[in-house]
Order: C-alpha cells, then sequence, then structure tokens
C-alpha cells in the first residue's frame, strides 16, 4: 500500500481484503479518512487513508463491458473502453465505443458488477494473492478429481463399516437409472443403511435430485436421525401439522417445498389429497420402509386359486379381466383397512420414477403379498399371479441345477454371473440372511425370574426430582433392585432399553443417584449432540470412568453401534416381534467380537399363582417364537395369526411356566408345564405357536430361493469395491488440503490425542461464518475407523457440509484467482528468465448432472507454464515440467505498488502470453475429451448390448433403463465434443536474478 495515494469523490476502488463486496466508490473523505460505499453487497466502509487495503480499478483499453441496461441498448453488451482520461479532481473518465459510437463514460457511473472475476483482470487491476491462494485452488481440482475418478464418493461417505453385502447391494442398485428393487435382507442385516447409500450415491452422480421417504409413524424420527448421522443427508418431515402450515401460508403444494422429504404412512393412509398432492410433485426416487405391512388376499381370493395352477393348469385360463388390470392403482372405495396400504402405495409407486421397498418378511405373509409388492415395482412385468406363480416353480430347478453345478464354476466366476443375471427375480430383490452370511455371534439367553417376594429397590422421596422418579419406577421395583445388585457383578458394559423416554430417564436417574453406578441415558427428548455425547460416554474406556451402562428408550434401536458391549438387558417386552429383534440386533451385528448375553428380568407370577402378563410375554418369546437366541424369521407372520389368543392370554393370565432351558423343545416344555386349565391355557397355547412356528419354517427352508441368494451377494465383487474405496481414501489428501483452507481462512483447529480436530470458528477469521461449521464448533475427523467408534466426532467425508462448502468457498472466491510471488533463484530456472505465470486449467464440459460425466470425464484440472526472457520472448512448458518448488516462493507485502507497476507495463506481452496458453490449452482439452469419448462409448455400448441380450431371457430387465442407456450415451457424445478450456487462476512469478556463476554454467550447456 502506497503512502502516497490520492483519493477522491467518486474515485473506484477495491477492496484487498474482502474482495466480496464488489466496487466500492469513494462517498467521502474527512480528515485521515476515507469513506467507501459498495452498493453491489450494500455495505460500507471506513479506511485510514495511509494504510486503506484498496487497490484503485483502472481498466485499460481493449476492456469490454456491460452498458446494455444503462444505456437501454442491446448492442452496448459488449462495450470497449477505447481511451481513459485523468481529470484534474483525480477522477478518470473512459471513452466507450458502442457500435460506430464513442461515448465519454465517468468511471463513478461504471457498474457496480463490472467483472473483475477473470484472472487476468484481477492480475492487472492489482487484485492479487499470495500463491497460498493459488495452491488452494490448484490442489480442490486435485482432490475433488481423486475422489471423481474413483465413481464412489456417494457410497464412501457413509458414517458406517464397509460391510460387504450391503456395499454390494448399494453399489449394484445405484448405478442404475430409476433403480425399482426390493431391499430384503434379514432383519438387523442394515437395509436402512443400504438405502442410504444407493440414496447418496444416486444424489452425488446426479441421478436423482428429488427423493421421498415414506415410513411406519413410528419410525420417522429414526429415520430422520439415521439419515444425518450418517449421511449428512437433512431430511423434512411433512406430518400433518407442517402440511397444514404450509398451506395456510401460500397454499402451493406442500410436497414441492423441499427437495428431501421424510414423511409417516398414516399421513397417506388416512388422506387421499395428501397423497395426490405427493404424486403430483414428482420425485426422483422414493423410499418405502416396512413394505410387507400390507395386505393383498384379494389377489388369491378373487382372481385366482391357488391349486389351479399348482396341478398343472395353464396360468392364462386363470387371468381373467380383473387380473389384466392389478397394475392400475385400485379405488379406495370399499377397501379394508390392510388394502388401503396397498392402495395408497400403489399410487405412490406409479408416481415415482426410482423406487426401493424395504422388506424384512416379504415371504411370511404368503406369495400374494410378495406379488403385491412386486407389483409396485413394476406393474407391467409382474401383471399376473399365476404366471408368477409357475415361473418362480421354474426358477427354483435353475437354482438346484446352479447349486449342483457351482464347483464346476469355481474357476469360471464370470459363467455363474452370467447363468445368475438370466433367471429369477434377482435384478429386483434383494435378500440376505445370516444362513449365507458369516460373521454374527451367538445369542444366550439369562432369563432372570422375579418371585412376588423378591426385594424391592428403595426409591428416596428427598426432592421433587426424586418423586418423579418413585412415580416412573414404582411398579418395576422389583426389577430395579435386581439390576442395582446385578450390574457391578457383570464382566464389562451393559445396553438397557426400555419402552418410553420417562422411564429410561428415571433408571438412569435411580442408578446415578441412589446406587452408585456409572450410567447414561439415550432418549427421544435429547439433541443429536447431546446423543453423541452420551453414546461417547459410553464407549469410553473404563480406566476413564466411563458408564458402566447406557439406559435407552426405544430409539436404542435407531441404529448405533454398540459392539463393544456383550450384555443386553431388555428392562421390558415389546409386543411387535421385529421391534424385538431391532433391539437384539443393536448388539447382534457384524463385527461383534463376543457372545451377546440377553438378560431378561420379570415377574414370574402374581399373587395367585398364575403367570403374570410379564411372564407371559417372555414365554411368548422364547417357546413360542423362539425369538432370543434364534432371528424369528416366521415372527411377524406368528404374530398376526396369533394376536387375539395372545392378548387373550395377557388378559387372562393362566398357570405360572417354567423357563424352558436352551436345549429343550416346546414338546419337553409343555410336559414339564402341564395343562391345568382349559385348552387355551397358557401351555397348550404356547405349544401350538411352537407347533405352528415349526411348520411355517419347514415351507420356507423348502421354498428356500437359492438363486435369489446367489444374486444378493458375490464375495469378490464386494471385495474389489470395498478395496478401491479405502484405496481412494487412504491416496486422498482430504484431510491436509481442508486443513490448510481452515488456516488459510483462520479458522482454529487444534488435533487432539486420538486423531480427531476441534474446530472452532475464531475472531480473526477471513469470514462472518465458515460454510457447514456450527457456530460453536465441532470435533471432527476424517478417518472412518475414528468416526464409527466416537458417535460425537463428524466424519469429515466428501459429501459432508463442511467438506462441501469449502471446496465452493474455494473454487468460488476471487482470491487465488490471480497470485503473484517472489521466487529465489532455483537452478531448473531457464537462463536470463524474467518470468514465469503459471496457468491452471480446468475441462469445463456443460452436461446435466443426470448424464454422469464424471464416470468418463472426472474433474480434470492441468498446468502450463508461461517463462518470458528479459528479451519479453517467451515459451510455453507444460506443467510436469517442474520449474521451481513451492519452498523457495515468497510473498510480495511491500513490493505490491511496485509489482503493480511493472504488471501494467507488461500487460499487453502478457495478454499475449495467456491467449497462446488458452490455445494449448484447448489442444490438450480436446485430445482429453476424445479419450473419454471413446471410453464412454464402448462402455456404454458393451452394457446396452449385454441388457438387451439379457432382455431376451429375463424379463426383469426394463425396457426404460435401456432406453435411458441409450439416450445417455448420445447425450455425453454430444457434450464431450464441446468440451472447453477454462482458466482457472494464474500465478505470476519474479525470480531473483540468477548468480553470475549460474549465468556462465548455463551459458556454456
Amino acid at each position: 500500500m502506497s503512502n502516497n495515494r490520492i483519493f477522491a469523490v467518486g474515485q473506484r476502488w477495491l477492496s484487498d481484503t474482502e474482495p466480496d463486496l464488489g466496487l466500492g466508490t469513494v462517498s467521502e473523505i474527512q480528515g485521515r479518512t476515507v469513506t467507501l460505499q459498495f452498493n453491489a453487497s450494500e455495505e460500507q466502509r471506513q479506511y485510514a487513508q495511509a494504510s486503506a487495503p484498496l487497490t484503485r480499478l483502472i481498466l485499460k483499453p481493449g476492456h469490454h463491458i456491460d452498458l446494455a441496461e444503462m444505456l437501454e441498448r442491446e448492442d452496448a453488451k459488449q462495450a470497449e473502453i477505447v481511451d481513459v482520461n485523468l481529470t484534474p479532481q483525480h477522477t478518470l473518465v473512459y471513452q466507450v465505443r458502442v457500435g460506430d459510437e464513442t461515448h465519454p463514460l465517468p468511471e463513478v457511473l461504471l457498474p457496480d458488477d463490472v467483472s473483475m472475476n477473470r484472472p487476468l483482470d484481477r492480475l492487472f487491476a492489482g487484485q492479487f494473492e499470495s500463491h497460498y491462494w493459488f495452491n488452494l485452488k490448484r490442489d480442490a481440482l486435485r482432490v475433488q478429481g481423486q475422489a471423481e475418478r474413483s465413481g464412489l464418493m456417494g457410497l464412501s461417505s457413509v458414517r458406517a463399516e464397509l460391510i460387504p453385502h450391503q456395499v454390494y447391494i448399494a453399489n449394484e442398485v445405484a448405478s442404475r437409472y430409476a433403480p425399482r428393487v426390493m431391499l430384503a435382507d434379514e432383519v438387523g442385516l442394515g437395509k436402512t443403511i443400504e438405502a442410504g447409500m444407493i440414496l447418496q450415491q444416486q444424489l452425488v452422480s446426479g441421478l436423482a435430485k428429488r427423493a421421498l421417504i415414506v415410513v411406519p409413524d413410528a419410525l420417522t424420527h429414526q429415520w430422520l436421525v439415521e439419515m444425518l448421522r450418517r449421511f449428512n443427508l437433512r431430511f423434512t418431515i411433512l406430518d400433518k401439522a407442517r402440511i397444514k402450515a404450509l398451506r395456510d401460508s401460500d397454499g402451493d403444494n406442500p410436497f414441492q417445498s423441499a427437495q428431501l422429504v421424510l414423511c409417516p404412512l398414516s399421513l397417506f393412509v388416512e388422506n387421499s389429497s395428501d397423497t395426490a398432492d405427493a404424486c403430483q410433485a414428482g420425485w426422483d426416487l422414493c423410499i418405502i420402509d416396512e413394505a410387507h405391512h400390507i395386505e393383498a388376499a384379494h389377489i388369491e381370493a378373487d382372481y385366482f386359486e391357488t391349486d389351479h395352477v399348482l396341478n398343472g393348469a395353464d396360468p392364462a385360463d386363470a387371468q381373467t379381466e380383473q387380473t389384466k388390470q392389478t397394475a392400475q392403482p385400485a379405488s379406495r372405495d370399499n377397501a379394508s383397512t390392510g388394502d388401503q396400504t396397498l392402495l395408497t402405495l400403489q399410487h405412490l409407486a406409479a408416481a415415482c420414477k426410482g423406487l426401493l421397498l424395504l422388506s424384512a418378511t416379504p415371504e411370511q405373509m404368503g406369495n400374494a403379498n410378495f406379488f403385491a409388492l412386486l407389483q409396485l415395482l413394476d406393474p407391467a412385468r409382474f401383471n399376473d399371479y399365476p404366471s408368477f406363480l409357475k415361473e418362480q416353480q421354474a426358477y427354483q430347478k435353475v437354482a438346484a441345477d446352479i447349486d449342483k453345478l457351482q464347483d464346476k464354476f469355481a474357476d469360471n466366476p464370470e459363467q455363474l454371473a452370467d447363468l445368475l443375471d438370466q433367471h429369477g427375480t434377482g435384478r429386483v430383490l434383494f435378500r440376505n440372511t445370516r444362513q449365507n452370511l458369516q460373521g454374527f455371534p451367538k445369542r444366550v439367553l439369562h432369563p432372570h425370574p422375579l418371585s412376588p417376594d423378591a426385594a424391592a429397590a428403595k426409591l428416596p422421596s428427598t426432592s421433587d426430582e426424586d418423586n418423579a422418579s418413585a412415580a416412573r419406577l414404582a411398579p418395576h421395583s422389583q426389577k430395579l433392585a435386581w439390576l442395582a445388585d446385578w450390574l457391578p457383578t457383570v464382566d464389562g458394559k451393559a445396553l438397557l432399553i426400555c419402552a418410553s423416554d420417562d422411564l429410561a430417564i428415571a433408571i438412569d436417574y435411580y442408578l446415578r443417584r441412589h446406587a452408585g453406578i456409572r450410567s447414561t441415558v439415550f432418549n427421544r427428548k435429547m439433541s443429536l449432540l447431546e446423543r453423541d455425547r452420551a453414546a461417547a460416554y459410553f464407549a469410553g474406556d473404563e480406566s476413564d470412568e466411563a458408564a458402566r451402562i447406557l439406559v435407552c428408550s426405544e430409539i436404542g434401536s435407531e441404529g448405533r453401534n454398540f459392539q463393544f458391549c456383550q450384555h443386553l438387558v431388555l428392562f421390558d417386552l415389546p409386543d411387535n416381534p421385529d421391534l424385538l429383534e431391532q433391539r437384539i440386533g443393536r448388539l447382534d451385528r457384524i463385527g461383534q467380537q463376543g457372545n451377546v448375553n440377553l438378560h431378561v428380568p420379570y415377574r414370574r407370577e402374581n399373587a395367585d399363582g398364575n403367570a403374570s402378563p410379564e411372564a407371559i410375554l417372555f414365554h411368548w418369546y422364547d417357546q413360542g417364537l423362539n425369538a432370543f437366541t434364534q432371528i424369528a424369521s416366521t415372527g411377524w407372520r406368528l404374530w398376526q395369526e396369533f394376536r387375539e389368543p395372545l392378548q387373550a392370554q395377557l388378559q387372562g393370565a393362566g398357570p405360572a411356566v417354567e423357563p424352558a432351558s436352551a436345549d429343550e423343545s416346546a414338546d419337553e416344555s409343555a410336559e414339564k408345564n402341564p395343562n391345568k386349565g382349559p385348552d387355551q391355557s397358557l401351555s397348550a397355547f404356547l405349544k401350538a405357536v411352537a407347533t405352528r412356528r415349526e411348520a411355517l419354517q419347514q415351507d420356507m427352508e423348502q421354498g428356500r430361493d437359492r438363486l435369489l441368494e446367489l444374486n444378493s451377494f458375490n464375495a469378490d465383487t464386494a471385495a474389489r469395491v470395498i478395496e478401491k474405496i479405502r484405496k481412494t481414501e487412504q491416496d486422498s489428501s482430504l484431510k491436509d488440503w481442508m486443513i490448510q483452507v481452515l488456516d488459510r481462512y483462520n479458522v482454529h483447529n487444534e488435533e487432539n490425542l486420538d486423531g480427531s480436530y476441534t474446530v472452532i470458528p475464531s475472531d480473526d477469521m477471513l469470514l462472518p461464518v465458515f460454510p457447514g461449521l456450527p457456530e460453536d464448533g465441532i470435533d471432527a475427523c476424517f478417518e472412518r475407523d475414528l468416526a464409527v467408534r466416537r458417535e460425537d466426532r463428524a466424519f469429515l467425508s466428501w459429501q459432508h457440509p463442511m467438506i462441501n462448502g469449502a471446496l465452493d468457498l474455494v473454487m468460488s472466491s476471487h482470491q487465488g484467482k490471480a497470485s503473484v510471488s517472489l521466487l529465489e533463484w532455483q537452478p531448473s530456472i531457464p537462463a536470463r528468465t524474467d518470468l514465469i505465470t503459471t496457468c491452471l486449467f480446468r475441462i469445463k464440459v456443460s452436461a446435466p448432472s443426470h448424464l454422469q460425466l464424471a464416470k468418463y470425464l472426472p474433474e480434470t484440472a492441468f498446468i502450463l507454464h508461461a517463462v518470458m526472457d528479459e528479451d519479453g520472448k517467451f515459451s510455453v512448458l507444460p506443467g510436469n515440467e517442474k520449474l521451481y518448488t513451492d519452498s523457495g516462493l515468497r510473498p510480495v507485502d511491500d513490493a505490491r505498488p511496485a509489482i503493480t507497476k511493472v504488471l501494467a507495463e507488461y500487460q499487453r506481452k502478457l495478454n499475449s502470453l495467456a491467449k497462446k496458453t488458452r490455445k494449448l490449452a484447448q489442444v490438450q482439452t480436446e485430445k482429453l475429451a476424445a479419450l473419454a469419448s471413446k471410453h464412454m462409448l464402448e462402455r456404454q455400448t458393451a452394457e446396452i448390448k449385454r441388457l438387451l441380450a439379457l432382455q431376451q431371457r429375463n424379463p426383469n430387465i426394463r425396457e426404460e433403463e435401456i432406453d435411458y442407456l441409450k439416450d445417455q450415451t448420445r447425450a455425453l457424445h454430444e457434450c464431450l465434443s464441446q468440451a472447453k478450456a477454462q482458466l482457472v487462476a494464474v500465478h505470476t512469478i519474479f525470480p531473483d536474478p540468477a548468480p553470475p556463476s549460474a549465468n556462465h554454467e548455463q551459458e556454456s550447456l
């Protein structure tokens, strides 16, 4: 900054420290201060004249500006400055040519949005920074290109372990256009994570922009938290109250108010107008959880006699006009409550391009319901129930043949993959079970029956908080006393789950305040940050006085990873077997290192000697469903069938029953507990349930779709994808780049002992708010393993708002577009070099996001070095020739005025040099784009041919998918043919003079 600058009202200046303010105008000069008005940003600044961080805007002849609005002439969009005059008042008047006319333009009338964004404009205007800012842009393009080349930015951003079967399904489905599939993995195998990975990858690749998630009401909050915690996807919940508020405020379709929407299923089942609005809003992908909660009995009852087909009749004979019309959503009139759900889902499914149905038990509900779910995915393909049954029988034969020949395929897995691709419903249905996967622990049941005279916990009432806690705990005082006695004896930590938030809070309060046990709580009333801290306190080392027990309400089933814990206390039991399995699944997961010990305290009998409701529910799950030690694959169906008699048992409890031993059958248990009452006594009831369970399990095993299992998981493919993700994470310099960004913008960051970082806004930040950074800061990490272990650490993956925000900030900022440095002389610099201009280019292709251009041409940047000697002659060298090392660069600091003057003198030569580098850059761009286009055509054509061939044998190949690939191929070829080289930034370097001895040596060479 110069001390002899002259300020005058009406002059135009640019801020060196706040370039985003735009073009400023001197509005007042008073004493030693000068005031500038920045109209574009509606800001005002006052500076000391002697030290104002300002650069005068002086446009040179040949510069073009847009005066169309000012002159109200269309041909003034490219008005050219032909001369510049200095007035006695120290202001400038530009002579501007518009068409054949020349007009005077005082600088005060320059448009406030005069573009100084182009690198050379900023360079010549003196708006340049140090090389650090140039390097930030260069490295941003490099790390982004690394990630895009992997093609897995979405899949790799999940905050979870990379479990093979989940990665396989997500990778298989996410690359499809508008995928319509059912995810039917067994309970506890991670369907929510699979769906989130598919959605994230579709959003990243551009295949989806708008997504709707529909879930049972009780799971709405769980899905909201899961999408945010694991995927950094912020969904908007639209329920009855929110929709009413939106309609009252503007009357527009409320479902168009957000791109990512989460809704409870009841919203649509109970109100057809909400369903209609949702259908009209347009969705790229819809996810429906618990999709098996439908009734489709009419498919068999009205349209088809099952025995008719199974006995050999032609399925076509059984197809009526009614059956042919099942592809269309039916009317709500006269629909049963169960059918109402199916009708609602039919409307939503028909209105969405892509559809993911999540169901752990589709086959439990019978073939008719299974067929109804498949109809939601593709009503044109699955339009005839009899044909579907016959087709399934044929697939079973193929599966049996493949099973016999699998050993022969060991050396030729591609041949097996081709056969699997041609047969079965594997392309629209994915089903993994624990039976065909490995890595799960053993479950060990520990019943804790409590007699009526068992000791009860003393519940103090010395404060209002004590009184509130005592009121909630009074019905559970015996179980609470058992818990307080049992916890000190257990080796390791324990997770306790109960039904309600208030009960969880009361148990935690009692354990901490009155039992002296380190405890923490986890419930719906806590914020996400509070839950993360509670989870971290529970996960800590006991030597650090971490919690011994984590007390959860039902939200404990929301997907946290507690595999380090081997003891689960089921303080009460839910009446829904799926919910029980979700509870157990918090510990019974892949990665669990030991047995899962299930502790179930329950009151054994009432005062009259009859079994208590708690005991009946325990035996229902243990002896009836066998749901504690095994996955209750038939649990949902049994619950549907026996719900009424179960309620009758609970309301009129029968004789007490002793718990069955681990190796005791249902019959042996019944003998030990003889029937003392009527036919529907508890023992007889449990025996009937167990008998029905065994029959259903036998039917399921006989109908086990081995073909589907082979299609649903390929260990080799999963291993390759996981290895690719890990290698990309290992090779990426995202962490180093992000730390540089934080340092450059003066954001406080400090590495912790565990490798995580504490990031906090500082008082001297260069921005009022750093993108994605909370006001009170965050603790964050870059490593997946640490992010999984430490729930209270943010995972700074590619899809975290801070990473995305930092990339946008660096690439859009003025800072770094023009940089100037001084350079210590280095032997690699050519003799008599006067200056070096390093030009950073990127390949710019205008293509809609859904074309997935990055698959074939990821973010690509390259550098060209332009060297000018002392005689003004210049040459251009490729960027891979290392002319200098960054360690020799230094900022210009006080030399800025002199450097600005030199740059003005060199402007014509530098413009000529830039023109030459642009031509060379365009040549390089066209070569790279041509290679990308050739690769694209080869891959796309091969995939189209493959799908066309498969379509002849497998009707699950949709015509829409093939048409999309054809259109995508044509569009990509057209876009790549128009690739342009875009100048992102320039870095001009003034090297120190070479020592005489060095000049002599280079001349001799």
